[in-house]
């Protein structure tokens, strides 16, 4: 109305959405699902993963010859010839014999081979061939989803091919999909690559947060020392060819919803569902050597008088436990977030903008601290909270005096100080005083109790 006696002006403030990246997980497929190369699948359910699945191709001759059997397919197979190696499974051949998991090398464009160490006799029935990568995404989605309330997980398809191949897949894929997936469950056949070594080296940055739970083996245990991107593990030696054991690992982690009333607990010994366990008698040595290495396994909880397998220990191959690096994300992700929330709403409301002022720098040092704060609250971060407004080389020096113990500390220039050691920052809007210093929650792993029985009363 244009004689209205009061005029109202409407800004509108908003609150960021949450961050889901750290629930964010993904099994990798090398041709075990019909889809295509470099798509993504979100699967709720092990029928859902199996809707996607590779059905195979039937098989029309098995022919051995001196230690190797060629497979003709009824249909062009698709596979890129000259692959090698690739895992096959052979199943529904008569003789028996020709049935089984082989690595196979692609011939041509409806031939391959694979190694078998006697003849069978002549083949009656050919059979079907699948993939070995079918069977392990399933084996993967099985074990993922035996456990209680496991969230909704993605299949990445990199396409059929050798170790090699799927790893230069992922690099591009990551490449062009940054901060998409936080957690990869790797297959069998990338352990001790090469190139997924060399290309793991590019993944352990800092804030890189994006993580590979691998199944090694004992005589590999140390080839991902110092890997902060790797949690490792291995499985007992008659793990069955149903199960997939980290797929546990990774489901307990993507279940983790930081919270007041829904606190990350220690991935150290926590429960691992649809996992047989190492036998523990008579591997005592080798419980040390995996230990010593930072490599996990799975383990019946007997110590505690419990049935249930359990994981052994949760570690990453730099030696930190896996709630350390989560927390690290967590904080970094939410410092952006809330960061950029408060700049934005800070230009768009005229009852309150926010200028490069000291007002200014306090506002965005108190929404850091409910950050951090927050942190605590959801069992992500050891100490109290304590703002600080100190030059930069005062609050580094206080930090190596040890003034800061039990603090989570986030200091914040003060805008005179740091206007003055930075002159130019100011003309082009740059601000660089806010730091922060914090601890990570973390689990027990190991207890030392000291007894002393003695015949004297006290």
């Amino acid at each position: 109305m244009s004689n209205a006696i009061v005029v109202l002006n409407v800004s509108q403030t908003q609150a960021p959405a949450p961050n889901t990246l750290q629930q964010t997980g993904a099994l990798i497929s090398q041709g075990g699902t019909t889809k295509a190369p470099n798509t993504l699948t979100l699967v709720s359910t092990l029928a859902q993963l199996v809707s996607i699945l590779s059905a195979g191709v039937s098989l029309t001759s098995l022919v051995y010859n001196a230690g190797t059997v060629t497979a003709t397919t009824s249909v062009p197979h698709g596979w890129a010839v000259g692959d090698t190696p690739v895992s096959m499974t052979i199943s529904g051949a008569s003789p028996a014999g020709y049935n089984g998991s082989f690595v196979a090398t692609i011939t041509g464009t409806s031939t391959f081979t694979y190694p078998l160490g006697s003849n069978p006799g002549s083949e009656t029935v050919p059979g079907t061939a699948v993939l070995g990568s079918e069977s392990e995404l399933l084996a993967m989605g099985t074990t993922y989803f035996s456990g209680n309330g496991n969230p909704a997980i993605y299949v990445l398809e990199l396409g059929e091919g050798t170790p090699n191949e799927g790893v230069a897949a992922l690099s591009t894929w990551l490449s062009n999909n940054p901060q998409t997936v936080y957690s990869f469950l790797v297959p069998y056949e990338w352990d001790n690559n090469a190139n997924f070594l060399t290309f793991l080296n590019t993944q352990t940055a800092p804030n890189a947060k994006v993580y590979f739970m691998v199944t090694t083996i004992l005589a590999n245990r140390a080839v991902y020392a110092g890997l902060k991107c790797v949690l490792a593990a291995v499985e007992t030696p008659n793990n069955p060819a149903s199960e997939f054991s980290l797929a546990s690992t990774l489901g307990t982690t993507l279940g983790y919803n930081p919270g007041s009333t829904n606190r990350v607990t220690p991935l150290s010994y926590a429960y691992a569902y649809g996992v047989t366990p190492y036998p523990q008698a008579g591997n005592q040595t080798t419980f040390t050597q995996l230990n010593t290495a930072n490599v996990g396994y799975f383990a019946v909880a007997s110590e505690a008088g419990l049935s249930n397998v359990i994981t052994f220990y949760g570690q990453m191959q730099d030696g930190n436990p896996f709630n350390y690096w989560y927390s690290a994300d967590w904080v970094q992700i939410n410092l952006d977030l809330n960061l950029s929330n408060e700049i934005v709403n800070g230009s768009n409301n005229p009852l309150a903008p926010l200028y490069y002022d000291q007002n200014g720098i306090n506002r965005l040092q108190n929404r850091a601290a409910q950050v951090l704060a927050q942190a605590v609250t959801n069992g992500l971060a050891v100490g109290t909270v304590l703002k600080t407004s100190l030059p930069a080389s005062v609050f580094a020096a206080n930090y190596e005096a040890g003034l800061y113990e039990g603090f989570l500390v986030i200091n914040a220039e003060p805008f005179i100080t740091y206007s003055q050691e930075n002159p130019n920052d100011y003309a082009i809007g740059k601000y660089a005083g806010l730091a922060c210093v914090y601890t990570p929650s973390r689990g027990f792993k190991q207890i030392f109790f000291n007894l002393n029985v003695t015949n004297f009363i006290a």
